[in-house]
């Protein structure tokens, strides 16, 4: 073995240590699909055997970083288009590429949350998908629809940086992030940035949204190979509380719920997070108002999805992502 594989075999065993230890110390197992203390939560998976390190070596010895970073495009692009014409629990298989601003992380090669492209350089995920991760082993995936298909090779990028607010498990208030991406994505009819918000006083309530992401099909189930969607509709913060088993000190003004109370059925589920819900506004194109956060199980008639509201870190998002070309149109 020469110097160079033996410098890097030295470092993937550190980062697998570090993993490790990350784990034991937060109690979490890392890239397991379940019920942590009753609540939803998508983390990923470190390597734990010997077979596993040697294919993780084989997959990204040929990795390079990029020659060159992408110049800037005119940012003459139209955020929020579906690809209609192409055309979750209790969801449906969504048409291929209907939605382009979807993006896949995966972590050590395996797929473990949700994000959603907003310019041609960054990514808005959850916070809970980055905290305690190496950000430099999270790859994002872009204008993907069936993640099992090994015979497509889909737009690749690697987290240079992620920056994320104030996040706590303990109540997962504040949860997200945005992902800086090595070099900037190419806006295409499959790939395409999703819309933010205008209005920062709208609560959505009553309208019906739209949760996409590659998450378990059922609770406790397996992730889906394949880009699914779900209808669900906004409730207000305070029938959340009033007509769900969730209390005041769990839902923050920086969350809102979506679902059907009292019914169930139909909602995100483990492996979502991090995954837009988005609206479709009065011009037909759509804008993210929700990230997929937490909730107490998949589609139980009294614990409706529980995302992180968009239009509170506006703000914040704009000025974090204000080196990143959004579409103009």
């Amino acid at each position: 073995m020469n110097v160079k594989y033996q410098i890097i075999l030295c470092i993937i065993l550190i980062t697998f240590c570090i993993t490790s230890l990350s784990a034991e110390r937060n109690k979490i197992g890392k890239g397991k699909f379940e019920a942590y203390n009753g609540y939803r939560y998508t983390e990923a998976k470190s390597l734990d055997d010997a077979n596993g390190m040697k294919l993780f070596l084989n997959r990204n010895r040929e990795r390079k970083p990029p020659a060159h970073d992408t110049p800037a495009s005119a940012c003459s692009c139209k955020c929020g288009e579906r690809n209609d014409e192409s055309r979750i629990v209790g969801g449906n298989t969504a048409m291929i590429n209907s939605y382009p601003w979807m993006a896949r992380l995966s972590y050590f090669n395996r797929f473990y949350c949700g994000g959603s492209l907003i310019n041609d350089r960054y990514v808005l995920t959850a916070a809970h998908c980055v905290k305690g991760f190496m950000w430099f082993m999270i790859k994002v995936t872009f204008g993907e629809h069936d993640r099992c298909d090994d015979s497509i090779r889909p737009e690749t990028r690697f987290v240079l940086r992620a920056i994320s607010q104030k996040f706590s498990y303990s109540n997962f208030d504040n949860d997200m992030a945005l992902l800086r991406l090595n070099d900037r994505v190419p806006i295409t009819d499959h790939i395409r940035p999703i819309c933010l918000p205008s209005n920062k006083a709208e609560t959505y309530v009553g309208k019906s949204g739209v949760a996409t992401g590659w998450g378990t099909v059922r609770e406790d189930g397996k992730p889906s190979c394949v880009l699914r969607e779900v209808d669900v509709p906004v409730i207000s913060n305070q029938d959340c509380i009033a007509k769900t088993n969730y209390t005041a000190k769990m839902i923050t003004d920086n969350m809102m719920c979506a679902g059907y109370p009292g019914v169930g059925q139909k909602d995100s589920c483990q492996g979502d997070s991090g995954g837009p819900l988005i609206v479709e506004r009065s011009d037909k194109r759509y804008e993210i108002m929700g990230i997929v956060s937490w909730g107490n199980g998949c589609a139980r008639p009294s614990f409706p999805g529980v995302y992180t509201r968009v239009t509170r870190y506006l703000d914040w998002i704009h000025e974090n992502a204000k080196d990143g070309c959004f579409c103009n149109k």
